[in-house]
């Protein structure tokens, strides 16, 4: 069960990194994900920084399951965790074509976003493959 409890913690990690990142950094953020100037203002930065508040509460309540998850219940929590992974994923892949609709569903657009998309479906499946401990 150290795995699942190691990746659980990476989970955690990362969203208290990326909601430190979108709410102190907003600006940053928007611009890795390649987003114009002309669509940055003061309620896309709120937004942003509401997703980093949203990132953060992923990140308590990843801390909260990690500390309750035991041998019958682990098989469950990595599968939430799997979830989230999905989420972030389909965000990072759809990102750009919502930041360029209607223009953007041709052609298919490549960007930073597009691969750390692919990055986070890839540790969806991951995390779901490894959802169950090895047996003893």
């Amino acid at each position: 069960m150290d795995t699942q409890k190691n990746l659980m913690m990476f989970t955690i990690v990362i969203s208290f990194i990326y909601g430190i990142w979108a709410i102190f950094a907003p600006e940053s953020i928007m611009s890795a994900y390649g987003t114009s100037e002309e669509f940055v203002n003061p309620v896309v930065l709120n937004v942003v920084m509401l997703f980093g508040v949203a990132a953060w509460v992923v990140a308590i309540l990843g801390w909260h399951i990690r500390s309750t998850v035991t041998e019958e219940n682990v098989e469950k929590a990595m599968s939430y965790f799997a979830l989230a992974w999905l989420l972030y994923g389909l965000h990072g892949v759809l990102s750009e074509k919502l930041q360029t609709w209607p223009e953007g569903l041709e052609p298919a657009t490549f960007s930073e976003s597009t691969i750390g998309g692919i990055v986070f479906l890839v540790f969806s499946v991951v995390y779901f493959m490894l959802r169950k401990p090895k047996s003893s």
